[in-house]
């Protein structure tokens, strides 16, 4: 199967172990009742820093 090789991908392909892990802190200002982490969220941040936050959140 060909593959697309240019400078730079293992680091761009490696870029997620390098992020650090940021906590989810509940905003009660823009919650609707209690601010909790069960449930529906909605996560406001850099996309990459919010899907490692989900990642790890799961698990």
């Amino acid at each position: 199967m060909p593959e697309l090789s240019f400078k730079g991908k293992e680091f761009v392909f490696n870029h997620h172990l390098a992020v650090p892990h940021r906590p989810l802190v509940p905003d009660a200002s823009k919650s609707l009742g209690d601010a909790r982490l069960d449930g529906n969220l909605v996560i406001h941040g850099d996309n990459l820093h919010a899907l490692l936050t989900i990642r790890l959140f799961a698990c």
